[in-house]
């Protein structure tokens, strides 16, 4: 960026006062001379930053970024759905069996047979996703590292 020498020249120009006074401001905020400021925006502007093409390269970014999130939701929601369906089917055929087994047995008793089968329930749905979907370590559980994936 070029400095205020004992090379000079005059250049001049008629900024609406409003201007010139945002300049000035600026200029005090950065804490440098008004002519020195000048100088260092004319030549900002100079670089020719095309402020286009980085804004649609960051806006293609984030559409692209955009695309692949709805697409992980999606398959979130998707997987969500299956695992409801899973649960309930699970559920159900519990107490179908229970009640096929006990005919005239009361909800209470229903309520508390579900209950006394969950720990095993779990134990059955944790030894199926270990490997895959988690694994154990030191007695406690963790999703399976898995790599980066690319959308």
């Amino acid at each position: 960026m070029p400095d205020i020498s004992s090379e000079k020249t005059t250049a001049t120009t008629y900024p609406p006062t409003r201007l010139y006074d945002s300049w000035c401001n600026h200029a005090d905020d950065l804490n440098m001379p008004v002519s020195q400021y000048i100088i260092r925006m004319v030549e900002a502007g100079r670089k020719q930053v095309d402020l286009q093409d980085t804004t649609s390269d960051s806006i293609r970014a984030l559409r692209q970024q955009q695309t692949s999130l709805k697409r992980e939701l999606e398959r979130q929601r998707a997987r969500n759905a299956e695992l409801e369906r899973q649960l309930e089917h699970t559920i159900h055929s519990e107490i179908v069996k229970f009640v096929s087994d006990c005919p005239g047995v009361s909800m209470s008793e229903i309520i508390q047979h579900i209950a006394d089968t969950v720990p095993g329930r779990v134990a059955r749905f944790l030894d199926m996703l270990e490997g895959d979907e988690i694994e154990i370590s030191d007695g406690e559980y963790y999703p399976v590292a898995q790599g980066t994936e690319e959308s």
